[in-house]
């Protein structure tokens, strides 16, 4: 059975990868989640199902195995622009800046 959570991010997924972003902002993917969290249960679930063609009610284990097939677009490094991770872009040499010590 996927929890809500889980259905909650596929179903990001879908609507990312439905509009081809590639460069998603931060703010752009906060909306986008505050949008989905809002959804009833049965919402989420109907609109899970429209999206992933399969008919409504669908029970869970369709549901979940279907789910289990969506790819989540990764988020980029905060070296990029609109970053999440917080992290430093390490797919470079440091900057001089960057080295300990400095």
């Amino acid at each position: 059975m996927a929890d809500r959570k889980f259905k909650e991010r596929k179903l990001m997924a879908l609507m990312v990868n439905d509009l081809g972003i590639v460069d998603i902002t931060e703010a752009e993917m906060v909306e986008m989640e505050q949008q989905v969290h809002s959804l009833p249960e049965e919402e989420l679930d109907q609109t899970l199902a429209s999206r992933l063609e399969l008919p409504y009610p669908v029970d869970e284990e369709t549901l979940g195995l279907a789910l289990s097939r969506v790819e989540e677009p990764e988020r980029p490094s905060a070296g990029e622009s609109g970053g999440f991770t917080g992290a430093p872009d390490m797919s470079h040499e440091p900057r001089p800046e960057e080295r300990e010590g400095r």
